[in-house]
């Protein structure tokens, strides 16, 4: 982000410049498509005007207020006097405040992903269908991940479009800031999904994958924390603010929950199933009978899993700092971006077992001679070490069955 203007004003300060954005927002519908530091320019001049006294009547006069919220747009500011000087005292110090620009980072990662994720869904898809036989249920719930993430990555572009430049409240108007609140309303309660999709479709298959009972009991416990967790994640944004748009409500206080709090936690949460999900597999190569090379080969192919639990943190971290009221993080676009990277990576993460099948699959047939040319005598020893192995009474060794060759 690049700016102007000195950053010299404490976090109180900024606190209160920016509640007043919104509260001048909201309360004069009049001018909501100028930017909130020219609407309270226009304030400062109607103060000057009237000789710097107004009554609620004075406002859904000049500014469209609507009648019910006028007295309570006056409380919000603190009363009358306390409204003409904070507002004054803002436009005095215009030219010292900062101007933050959104960084345009949303789009390329959704191209750039959505290219992969598709590539690597549709490899998922024939892998299921040419190696595995079949397509099961949990690859259907990997499809419908799939387009739950590209869904909701299209909306994260739109959010982008949607803002503008502008970071802070200042540089933006009320109708900017509406369908801000809007649109981060929709992504809140759509991203619980997308996420309990990718993460039952992993469970069901590393619980068909395997029949140790503790795995299987790990998968159903990750699955039902997971479902839980989607259900607060999707019913604490409708259910914390009534009516459910609280931005067209601002000042009647609609909101009793925390939501900020509400997604950290659910955050949190999903962060451990994160951890869980990639932990499950693990045990399972350790009983596998592989070479020391299959073996680095499949610890790579889970531990795609880490980088989505690096990705959630990373997510986290930006809903705890771009939540909360500053001049540099009063955007949530950087949300959007690290999500589109959670989701996408967990996607990524459910196909790599299919892909690496296919890819093993595909290898030998187009290229014969791909890797070291197995000798007679090696397959000889392979054949006598199957042999020892289903047999073990009977002690034949692969040297003795390259002297009776």
């Amino acid at each position: 982000m690049s700016d102007t203007g000195d950053e010299s004003f404490d976090a109180e300060t900024v606190l209160i410049i920016l509640s007043s954005c919104l509260w001048v927002g909201a309360g004069s519908p009049k001018y909501s498509h100028l930017r909130t530091l020219a609407v309270m320019k226009r304030y400062a001049a109607f103060f000057e005007a009237a000789n710097y006294t107004f009554t609620p009547q004075d406002l859904t006069k000049n500014f469209g207020t609507r009648p019910s919220d006028a007295p309570l747009f006056i409380e919000r500011m603190g009363g009358e006097d306390n409204m003409i000087q904070i507002l004054l005292s803002i436009v005095d110090v215009e030219a010292y405040l900062p101007h933050p620009r959104n960084d345009g980072i949303v789009l390329p990662l959704f191209i750039a992903l959505t290219a992969m994720t598709t590539i690597a869904v549709a490899l998922r898809m024939w892998s299921r269908y040419k190696v595995a036989g079949s397509i099961q249920s949990f690859d259907y719930l990997t499809g419908a991940a799939y387009l739950m993430t590209v869904a909701w990555g299209g909306i994260a572009v739109y959010h982008s479009n949607s803002n503008g430049v502008w970071a802070a409240f200042w540089d933006m108007s009320w109708d900017t800031l509406r369908e801000n609140y809007r649109i981060t309303f929709i992504l809140n309660v759509l991203y619980p999904w997308a996420m309990l999709l990718i993460k039952v479709s992993l469970c069901l298959f590393y619980y068909q994958m395997t029949a140790m009972t503790w795995i299987r009991w790990g998968c159903l416990a990750t699955g039902l924390i997971t479902f839980a967790n989607t259900i607060a994640g999707f019913f604490v944004p409708i259910f914390s603010c009534r009516p459910t748009n609280y931005w067209d409500h601002l000042f009647e206080s609609p909101c009793k929950v925390d939501r900020r709090a509400a997604s950290i936690a659910v955050g949190a949460i999903y962060i451990l199933t994160d951890v869980a999900t990639w932990a499950l597999p693990m045990p399972l190569i350790f009983q596998l009978k592989l070479s020391t090379k299959q073996r680095i080969l499949a610890f790579c192919t889970f531990g795609i899993g880490a980088v989505a639990c690096v990705a959630s943190g990373f997510r986290l971290d930006a809903v705890i700092k771009f939540t909360k009221y500053s001049s540099q993080s009063s955007s949530t676009l950087l949300i959007d971006a690290w999500t589109i990277i959670e989701m996408n990576i967990a996607l990524l993460c459910a196909c790599a077992p299919a892909v690496r099948a296919l890819v093993m699959y595909y290898v030998p047939k187009l290229f014969p001679n791909f890797g070291a040319a197995p000798t007679k005598n090696s397959t000889q020893d392979t054949k006598a070490t199957d042999t020892t192995k289903s047999q073990p009474a009977t002690k034949v060794t692969a040297t003795n069955e390259t002297e009776k060759s």
